[in-house]
């Protein structure tokens, strides 16, 4: 079974739309990820924010440890920092449209006069996970089309992230005891991620149980789904286990990425619709019940990851009530 690779470039086009909506949806339901090809996202922007964060990234670690992450899903993390331990750099853009200058001291300086190509650039990310969710409710032959997009609003929440990640080259292999590799295996907790890559190395789970390589295909973006998004279908769309390992990229080589997460307003609330099949659903050592809402996995998954950035204390919660999302039955064929 070959890695699935579909041309969306018909995407907006009436005539093409099912189409393209059956196979972007067969693909999650046996993959949980595919390959874009004929995307919206002009080549250019991702090429600037790919100069951007390279540039980042080899800065001092001094101009940019200062500005750790924060709950808004902000900031810097350095190599061996996560709960992981992982050989891996990231930042962070997360918060809705404004939070990056509204939240400027949080930025390390290197970004504080680049907000807005980062926020034009999520944007654009935003609107293809949209264009992405409403291919699955009309493939699934849901009654609204946007039953699932019309939860994924830009300006809820925390917004959604941009994480731009750096796997350094060393000169000599670190040591590891007590620490990862480059990315531990994991699925994602959201809905829909984008995947942007300058190199190959990147391992996914496939159909048969077996670890297999990404492609890497110059103009194309990765995509795969988060177990939020899978739990909601009833398990009929996929969340799949990734991973990066010193096999992959090893230690002297550099590779770098970017990860859009597109992810439901907080108060959503998951409940699995009709037609598929759920008993018990295990996201990233959390059994997800009916019921949960987007912010309350996303803040337990995160605080687990980044430690008491996201703890947040008594007093900072939400108190707002949260919005049932709406049932819908899937026409499963």
């Amino acid at each position: 079974m070959s890695f699935p690779i579909i041309d969306i470039s018909g995407i907006d086009d009436p005539n093409h739309q099912v189409s393209i909506a059956n196979e972007v949806t067969e693909a999650c339901k046996k993959w949980g990820f595919l390959l874009l090809r004929g995307h919206p996202i002009p080549t250019g922007e991702i090429d600037e924010m790919f100069d951007l964060g390279r540039s980042f990234f080899h800065l001092n670690e001094s101009e940019k440890a200062p500005y750790p992450i924060t709950k808004k899903s902000i900031g810097y993390i350095g190599s061996f920092q996560d709960r992981g331990k992982d050989d891996k750099m990231s930042m962070w853009f997360g918060g809705v449209p404004g939070a990056l200058d509204s939240e400027k001291d949080t930025l390390p300086p290197f970004w504080r006069e680049r907000t807005q190509r980062v926020e034009q650039f999520k944007h654009k990310c935003h609107d293809l996970v949209v264009k992405l969710l409403e291919c699955f409710a009309l493939s699934l032959r849901l009654e609204d089309r946007r039953f699932f997009a019309s939860a994924h609003r830009e300006d809820a929440g925390n917004g959604n992230a941009l994480r731009m990640l750096m796997y350094p080259g060393r000169s000599a292999p670190e040591d590891m005891t007590g620490r990862g590799s480059r990315m531990a295996p994991h699925t994602d907790s959201g809905s829909v991620t984008l995947l942007f890559q300058r190199a190959a190395g990147l391992e996914v789970e496939s159909p048969s149980g077996e670890w297999v390589k990404a492609p890497h295909i110059q103009d194309c973006i990765l995509v795969n789904l988060g177990d939020a998004l899978s739990f909601w279908s009833g398990g009929m769309l996929k969340a799949t286990l990734h991973r990066v390992t010193f096999d992959g990229v090893p230690f002297d080589q550099e590779r770098q990425s970017m990860a859009y997460f597109g992810q439901a307003s907080p108060e959503t609330v998951l409940q699995p619709i009709t037609g598929g099949v759920v008993e018990k659903y295990v996201s990233n050592g959390l059994v997800l019940t009916p019921g949960v809402t987007v912010g309350e996995l996303s803040k337990m998954i995160m605080s687990g990851i980044y430690g008491t950035a996201f703890q947040e204390k008594e007093t900072e919660k939400d108190t707002k009530p949260p919005m049932a999302a709406p049932t819908a039955t899937a026409a499963v064929v």
